[in-house]
């Protein structure tokens, strides 16, 4: 996790921090769907998955930060599936 200071922002750490939080949610959302929701609930939990990962990917680029691999790894995976997941 991101430690504020002296080349951090307060509020940039705080958005970062939200949007980590979105992440892990909707992973902890789409876990809990694979067995108890239909396909197309499924879909629509990976598609907000995707727009929860891309967002945070897309502001730790604009914090100067590197995007971890794993990440661009489970982006391309969820884009990958697309209507087929």
């Amino acid at each position: 996790m991101l430690e504020p200071g002296p080349g951090l922002d307060p509020g940039r750490h705080l958005r970062l921090t939200s949007l980590l939080e979105d992440v892990k949610a909707a992973r902890r959302l789409l876990d809990l769907a694979r067995h108890d929701k239909r396909h197309v609930e499924q879909q629509q939990l990976r598609r907000d998955l995707l727009a929860s990962l891309e967002a945070y990917a897309a502001a730790l680029t604009l914090a100067g930060a590197p995007v971890p691999p794993r990440l661009r790894s489970e982006i391309n995976l969820y884009k990958g599936l697309g209507a087929r997941g």
